[in-house]
């Protein structure tokens, strides 16, 4: 749902590898951290917050040695709390063209109008070459060469000069320097080759066979010309939603941020309004009926002819209602013998009980027949008896046969 989707800026911040050192079987806090960066550093970067994301932990001659990728933000990230949830550096990008390259997904449509005399060969036309050995010569290698896990990716953007290394698939290694042109040129390779040195002497990497013999074989090279990459901010968002960067906040707080409150109230009201649009949608049929009842009211009755007159004598006798027939028309008709009872009760308004001289007792209900006489109403008190055109009313303990009337 867009009411969820979270938000993330991609902003100006400083990243670099910084290493620790402890026992062989130390284990470093954030506390611990925070205050060995500030001894060694004398203060934080910025006003905002460091953060310490883990990279990989070794056995080294004088200990053990633990890499952290250091992050902290370049400006002030009040600002982006109205619109964002998350803050991220915008060099989470350069992440994704590694891995992109490490799954050889890398392709040159991210670099359709870069130009075509870059010093490595081929970095206008496909946006990523394999050095290796023939960088200085401008030949391309193999864009699968990458397939070991062990990757070199040097990156130009802005006027600045990234290095991520990536042993095994796994980054192990950043770093950025600025003052560098719009183009890799020799002071880039001047760079790049101070770095191969490092890779030499460096424990963790020399280890791993990267040396004299094994760099054309073990270490893959690419070199990427972010200049000339129009989609950057679709490699951020696609970095971005990597599970490397995914707890990362560059400005985390203990409390909600302006965006997510407001989403929150978005979705209350919008779950509000979805739900009274559904109640009212269950209630409008009932509603329009009730209209349409109402205006039957002011429909004039509808003139039926009778029907012939052996079916209404029938149907009159029937249901007690033989004075409808003219009197010519009553024939066989049967005498009106009063019974005799007493109305001891009424039942729910619905039912009457009564007592015959005998003792037995019956219950009565509307259209019951006694004698030659049907119940034709039930009262809260009383019972009608009709037969033809006699009406006799009975009251709750009343004599037997009293309050007769003829209609």
């Amino acid at each position: 749902m867009f009411l969820l989707h979270k938000r993330i800026a991609n902003v100006s911040a400083s990243l670099f590898t910084w290493e620790v050192t402890t026992a062989f079987d130390g284990v470093l806090t954030e506390s611990e951290l925070q205050k060995r960066f500030k001894d060694e550093f004398g203060t934080d970067l910025c006003t905002n917050r460091v953060f310490f994301y883990h990279l990989v932990s070794f056995n080294a001659s004088d200990g053990r040695k633990h890499r952290y990728l250091v992050a902290t933000s370049n400006e002030l990230l009040e600002r982006y709390q109205k619109e964002f949830d998350r803050c991220l550096p915008r060099q989470v990008a350069l992440y994704a063209i590694a891995d992109k390259i490490l799954r050889g997904t890398w392709s040159g449509e991210y670099a359709e109008n870069a130009a075509e005399n870059d010093v490595v060969g081929l970095v206008g036309k496909c946006a990523e070459v394999c050095a290796c050995e023939n960088a200085a010569k401008n030949m391309p290698v193999d864009a699968e060469c990458a397939n070991d896990g062990n990757l070199l990716l040097v990156a130009l953007w802005n006027e600045t000069l990234y290095v991520l290394a990536f042993l095994n698939g796994r980054l192990c290694h950043w770093s950025e320097e600025h003052g560098y042109g719009d183009s890799f040129d020799e002071l880039c390779q001047s760079r790049v080759s101070r770095f191969k040195n490092f890779l030499k002497a460096d424990e963790l990497f020399a280890n791993a066979g990267v040396g004299d013999n094994a760099v054309a074989a073990h270490w893959n090279e690419s070199f990427v010309n972010c200049n000339e990459i129009p989609n950057m901010d679709k490699l951020f968002c696609e970095g971005a939603n990597d599970p490397f960067w995914k707890h990362l906040d560059l400005d985390a707080c203990n409390s909600m941020k302006s965006c997510e409150k407001r989403r929150w109230i978005l979705f209350a009201v919008s779950f509000f309004a979805l739900g009274l649009s559904l109640v009212l949608m269950l209630k409008f049929p009932f509603a329009r009926n009730a209209e349409d009842a109402e205006s039957f009211k002011d429909v004039a009755a509808i003139e039926l002819d009778l029907p012939s007159s052996d079916v209404l004598n029938r149907l009159s006798w029937a249901k007690g209602h033989r004075d409808m027939l003219r009197h010519e028309r009553r024939w066989n008709r049967s005498p009106c013998n009063l019974p005799e009872f007493m109305l001891l009760g009424i039942v729910g308004g619905r039912a009457a009980l009564v007592k015959f001289p005998s003792g037995e007792t019956k219950t009565l209900m509307l259209g019951d027949m006694i004698n030659s006489y049907r119940v034709k109403s039930v009262g809260k008190n009383d019972v009608v008896l009709r037969c033809g055109g006699k009406v006799v009313h009975y009251e709750i303990g009343s004599n037997v046969g009293s309050k007769i009337s003829s209609r």
